[in-house]
């Protein structure tokens, strides 16, 4: 018998990991946990899966078991109980697994495992591990670009110079929103077309499922001093729960990066960010930056003690900064 475990958040990739164990074949006994959002539903999960686990292949040559979407597994939310049972039954898989017949496989799968777990130790003793791990935001950008740019190589397709950055900033970094906008493409494009260019991400290419509102497209906007495009980018954050604590916070910071950038100093910035913020310097003046930063400071305190009109102030301080040189 041979274990597999899948752990990862983008599901896209985890059912492919998955679809490489089961070369395409068909009759897959399922479990599914998706919707097991209690402990009573959780502990018939296991009990499923250790019944399918422990019933060996009849009439078949092969039989899979895919116990899919366990998302309480130890790292996720589930109650002692829910635990224990697990233990129980990784421990099970751990001491006869090796003995099992051959031609039966049993999948795993979920978004979080704490590797130290006593569940996780036991299982990695007899299972083949395969983990997505969570990258820090600028390197998960970073590795969906380059998915964008492999799957539209698959599609006969290739994106011009810096197109593939801006065709994931639309559609996020959910794999499977990246393979189905580039299957948009190529049909959109139509045979014999390779180029995927500025003008086609704009025309076809939609927001990602997945996809939520980023505020580098607020700090971005501000770089560049492009006040109409900063004022359209905070709108998608204008519902959020204390807005203009957040967004104060953020231009503050923003503005306190670039001022350290003046000095030659890039602390904690992924090397993305300090390549597109050196661009960015070119619209500043290193007073202006430090008054920006100081009156940002001085709203935030004002709009976290609840002394001022926070969302109005936001934006007219915002207003204030980007067309400071104009206005003079």
């Amino acid at each position: 018998m041979s274990v597999f475990v899948v752990i990862g958040e983008d599901d896209c990739l985890v059912s492919e990991a998955v679809a490489k164990v089961t070369q395409g074949l068909s009759g897959i006994e399922v479990i599914d946990s998706v919707s097991s959002s209690n402990a009573d539903q959780q502990l018939a999960d296991v009990r499923k899966a250790d019944e399918s686990f422990s019933t060996p292949p009849f009439l078949e040559p092969r039989k899979i078991t895919w116990w899919k979407n366990v998302h309480f597994l130890p790292g996720g939310r589930s109650s002692e109980e829910v635990k224990k049972a697990l233990e129980k039954f990784a421990e099970k898989i751990a001491a006869s697994a090796s003995s099992m017949p051959q031609g039966q496989d049993f999948i795993l799968s979920g978004p979080h495992l704490l590797k130290t777990s006593i569940f996780a130790k036991k299982l990695s003793a007899v299972a083949q591990m395969t983990v997505f791990a969570a990258s820090k935001p600028w390197e998960m950008r970073k590795e969906a670009v380059v998915r964008a740019d492999e799957y539209a190589q698959e599609a006969g397709l290739v994106f011009a110079p810096g197109v593939a950055e801006k065709f994931i900033s639309v559609v996020g970094i959910d794999t499977r929103s990246i393979k189905s906008e580039i299957a948009k493409m190529r049909e959109y494009l139509g045979e014999g077309a390779e180029m995927i260019s500025s003008a086609d991400v704009d025309e076809i290419t939609s927001t990602g499922a997945k996809n939520e509102p980023e505020i580098w497209s607020v700090t971005d906007a501000i770089g560049r001093r492009d006040a109409s495009a900063a004022l359209a980018a905070m709108k998608k954050f204008e519902l959020e729960n204390g807005f203009a604590v957040f967004m104060s916070g953020v231009i503050e910071k923003f503005f306190r990066q670039l001022v350290d950038m003046h000095r030659g100093e890039v602390p904690g910035m992924s090397p993305f960010a300090v390549k597109k913020n050196e661009g960015f310097l070119r619209n500043w003046s290193l007073t202006e930056l430090r008054v920006a930063r100081a009156r940002f400071l001085a709203l935030r305190e004002k709009v976290v003690s609840g002394t001022a009109a926070g969302d109005v102030l936001v934006v007219t301080e915002l207003l204030r900064a980007i067309r400071g040189r104009s206005a003079r």
